[in-house]
């Protein structure tokens, strides 16, 4: 049966869940990256994460077809809750790489991209608890939405920068060479990921608010 309502609070409370769970997929790359050691143990929890946040999304397609919900209509919140989901699949596409490429150690490099992703996962949250209320919240959504948009760039210069250095012949270990530049890109893809959805968020704050 299709309904009618002028608020279902629950799907906000779904993108609020898989933000929560993007931040601390982040915290877990970010604490591999400093002791690769806990691979193993963060592994599992990520994902646990990983096919917790996929749940949720289906349970939001689901039930996205059978309402109709404001202030923001089901095309958007479909787009929202896949580009979320986007940005944790990311996530654990580089921890997986981390394990299955046999990584010892992180380089500076790695270290600080997770932890600018740690920093995008916050304003996510943020954000979430903004959209509820869009119509009073427009200008925090904007202003951190452009956040994640330059915190995305401070990752890409991160990211430029180490695969310069990987190539520039001071790297003689060619296997990490090759490791490194599919991790890092992964973890490059995760924030531009959540940069996309930043972008979304955007879109949506100034079409409804």
């Amino acid at each position: 049966m299709f309904s009618i309502s002028n608020k279902h609070e629950e799907f906000f409370d779904y993108l609020m869940t898989n933000a929560e769970n993007f931040h601390r997929g982040a915290l877990i790359a970010h604490e591999v990256m400093e002791d690769v050691s806990t691979i193993s143990m963060h592994l599992k929890e990520i994902v646990k994460l990983e096919h917790t946040s996929d749940k949720t999304n289906q349970e939001v397609i689901f039930k996205l077809s059978r309402v109709f919900i404001t202030p923001i209509d089901r095309e958007d919140f479909y787009k929202l809750t896949c580009q979320l989901e986007d940005c944790i699949d990311s996530l654990q596409g580089a921890l997986m790489r981390t394990s299955m490429y046999h990584v010892t150690e992180a380089p500076k490099a790695a270290i600080a991209m997770t932890e600018q992703i740690v920093t995008m996962g916050e304003e996510l949250k943020k954000i979430f608890s903004f959209l509820k209320d869009i119509d009073h919240n427009e200008a925090k959504l904007m202003r951190h939405a452009e956040r994640l948009n330059r915190l995305e760039s401070e990752v890409d210069h991160i990211y430029r920068q180490e695969i310069s250095r990987l190539f520039s012949g001071d790297e003689t270990d060619l296997l990490n060479v090759i490791r490194w530049k599919d991790i890092l890109g992964t973890l490059e893809e995760a924030a531009d990921h959540v940069e996309t959805l930043g972008n979304t968020i955007k879109e949506v704050t100034m079409k409804y608010a």
